[in-house]
């Protein structure tokens, strides 16, 4: 079935309310702020998880020995950082392995937005997909889940037949092949022209065209001092605003020091894009001695 709201925070906080407040989650330490939040609103309780340092995706090793070492974990839920595209289904299924109970939430809200994925062949119990601010194709509004039946016939109304999901679902599907021709436009100036050893790498570049260097926050205040930039910095790590004892030393610590987002949708023009290479580029030279 598909759950259809104004916010995909929405329906996950609503289905969260269904499960029961014993379970804790595991949730990966660079998430989005809002996540974690709807988890309290919720009573749900949650932990952090480090993430892979190559995929920026919760690290699977340390989150199956968390569930193997804790019997109160009743749920994972994995975020495709910035829309990468992996194939998640290998985790889920050690996941289950493990303890098939576990209730797994698949968070897609980065990613191109897909209403022809099939949750019935995924491990997952819910994937949520986005079209609020900033994601991939972006309307200020409107976040779907693909939930499996079981137990929520009961409890929640399908809506993949509404008129009002269907409606949306044609606005955002005209949408998607326009910002993919936008977004190619834009990251291929990115890509031609910043050095690619800055570039995080394409498997995250349908959200943005994203650089780790060195001294971000100072590169962030150039772009910004130009009239009409503008780019965006990663989450720090998030277990600093919920936890007593932080993750020291975490990946999510070392790469959010290092990431800016260049914007690639409809945001940004292609002149604004050179412009921003400019910056960057003149940046990287003048405070790494690369000529």
């Amino acid at each position: 079935m598909i759950l259809f709201r104004d916010r995909a925070a929405i329906v996950l906080y609503q289905v969260l309310m269904t499960l029961s407040k014993s379970k804790k989650f595991l949730l990966p330490l660079n998430i989005c702020p809002i996540v974690p939040d709807t988890f309290l609103r919720a009573n749900i309780k949650f932990e952090f998880i480090d993430i892979n340092i190559d995929t920026l995706c919760m690290d699977e090793n340390l989150a199956l020995e968390a569930i193997k070492n804790n019997s109160s974990i009743g749920g994972v839920l994995f975020v495709k950082t910035f829309g990468i595209e992996i194939d998640s289904e290998v985790f889920y299924q050690k996941v289950k392995h493990t303890n098939p109970d576990i209730f797994i939430i698949d968070d897609q809200c980065l990613s191109v937005q897909d209403f022809g994925f099939d949750i019935d062949n995924s491990l997952a119990s819910l994937t949520l997909f986005s079209s609020g601010y900033s994601k991939y194709v972006d309307i200020g509004h409107g976040g779907f889940g693909f939930l499996k039946d079981d137990g929520f016939k009961r409890v929640f109304q399908d809506d993949s037949k509404s008129e009002n999901f269907l409606i949306y679902k044609a606005n955002i599907n005209e949408k998607i092949p326009l910002m993919r021709q936008h977004k190619e436009k834009i990251n291929s100036i990115y890509r031609k022209n910043i050095p690619s050893n800055l570039h995080l790498g394409r498997a995250f570049e349908n959200w943005r065209f994203s650089i780790l260097i060195e001294n971000k926050k100072l590169l962030l205040e150039k772009i910004f001092q130009e009239e009409g930039l503008f780019a965006s910095s990663h989450y720090a790590p998030s277990d600093y605003g919920y936890v007593d004892n932080p993750i020291q030393n975490s990946n999510a610590h070392k790469i959010a020091g290092k990431i800016i987002n260049l914007f690639n949708d409809f945001r940004f023009t292609e002149e604004q894009a050179v412009k921003s290479v400019e910056i960057v580029n003149n940046f990287y030279k003048n405070n790494s001695g690369n000529e």
